[in-house]
Formats: structure tokens, sequence, C-alpha cells
């Protein structure tokens, strides 16, 4: 296992312990709820969440009858629910077999997550949804992340992806982004009674600055059909010697994949 592994490795085991504190429960109930919102109109055979096992809740609110948990590296496989033993950029799925892949924090703590996302894409379906769940880099969260990343703390150890690029990447690999929901907007406060004043600020965030929470839940759809025009080129046969008809030309189009 090389360095970066090794530290996505410990960073994702240091999350799953930081979601067992007070501000930690408070991001998951709230999490939990914007799911039940979105995941009950996500249809399909098979949804699968990847990492973090011991918030396998998240799923419970989707009529998918098939769920499953990605096990990575940092986990122990807990053999009561229906998980597979994964590295997180290295998805050991069959292509095109999953209908909806939920992503609970973990690009921001992985060593490759481009990589990560065309793994996404490769095992979903044509018309499949992937659910991003992250920190908004642009909230009060964003603005505790500068002063305390440097501090080795959690959840500020990983690498926030702004909601802008985290569309660009999709859009790149021909999703659509659906919907994209914020919650969160109180400060991240570890004190659950500062945390219980605060909720006045909640209110008011949703009504008045939504797009300012501090987690964000985006919805993405795979295309079926590349968003991107196939390139048509036109080329003619020659002439024939001695003669003054044209020959009718010859289409051929040369298909344009994806680039990421």
């Amino acid at each position: 296992m090389n360095a970066a592994s090794a530290k996505a490795r410990t960073l994702r085991a240091q999350l799953s312990l930081w979601f067992a504190t007070a501000l930690g429960e408070r991001v998951s109930t709230l999490e939990k709820e914007q799911l039940e919102d979105l995941l009950p109109e996500l249809f399909g055979y098979h949804i699968v969440q990847c990492g973090f096992p011991n918030r396998n809740f998240l799923l419970a609110s989707s009529k998918i009858v098939d769920k499953s948990i990605l096990y990575l590296d940092e986990c122990e496989v807990d053999t009561s629910q229906n998980g597979i033993c994964a590295i997180a950029e290295n998805l050991p799925i069959a292509a095109d077999s999953v209908d909806v892949m939920v992503l609970p924090h973990v690009l921001e703590y992985s060593k490759d997550p481009h990589r990560l996302l065309r793994e996404v894409d490769r095992v979903l379906i044509d018309d499949g949804h992937v659910v991003v769940i992250g920190i908004n880099r642009f909230s009060l969260w964003g603005l505790w992340h500068l002063c305390c990343c440097w501090w080795n703390r959690m959840p500020w150890s990983g690498k926030l992806i702004a909601i802008h690029r985290m569309k660009d990447w999709l859009s790149l690999l021909d999703f659509e982004i659906k919907q994209t929901k914020f919650c969160f907007y109180s400060p991240p406060l570890k004190n659950s009674r500062w945390l219980k004043k605060c909720l006045p600020i909640e209110r008011l965030g949703r009504l008045c600055w939504p797009i300012f929470g501090g987690i964000y839940v985006m919805v993405g759809k795979k295309r079926t059909v590349p968003l991107n025009p196939i390139k048509m080129q036109w080329k003619t046969k020659p002439q024939l010697v001695g003669t003054s008809v044209v020959e009718p030309s010859v289409r051929s189009s040369n298909r344009v994949g994806k680039h990421f």
C-alpha cells in the first residue's frame, strides 16, 4: 500500500469515528432527512453505498429492495449486512449493473476522486443515478475548513470539492445534474447545547440563503445519449477517370469518446 492509499484509509477511519460525536450525529440526521426526500424517487434493482457501513441507515428510505454497501479498506466487514469488500478507486462490480450509487463524503477522502467517479460511471446502468454528499466550501463550514485544515482534525482533513467543480466533473462524464439540496446552515459547533441554540439560524438559512448550507446532496443522472454530439466527417470518393458523373459522397463517422 502506497502513502496516498494509507493516508486515505486513515482519514476515512477517523471520519467514521467523528460521526459518533455530537456534531457528527447532527450531520448524519440532516443527511438522512435529505436522502429521505431524494431516494424514494430513484428506482431500480440495485442500490449501493460506497463506504461508511456504520451509516447503513442512509439507504433505509430507498424503495429498492437490493441494498448493498461497499466495505472500503479501512472498514471491518459486518456479516449482518449485504456488503462487498472493495478499494475505493477500483470497484469490484460489473459494468452497467447498478441503478443508484450513493457516495457519502467518499470523494473528499479519496486519493483519486476522478478515478472513483469514472468507476461509478462504469458500474452505473444507462439512466442510473449517483448521489454525492459533501461539505460546501462556500458556507460557514468552508470558513471553518480554512482555519482548521492544518490541524489534522475531522472533518477538516479532507479536500473539499466546490459544488461548481463537482458539477463540471459529472458533466464531463455525461451526467445530468438533476437536483442539489443543502442543509446545516449553523456553524459546525461541537457542543450539542450550542447546536440547539442555533436552530433559528437553520430555519433562516433555508429561507434566505439556501445555497450556503454547510452540507450539499447532489443527484446526477447518467445520460443514455451523450451530451456531446457525434462529430460527422464527410469523405468523397475520387471521380472515375474519363467520366463527368460525380460519385455520391460516402459518410463516415467517428464517435467522440468521453474525456476526463
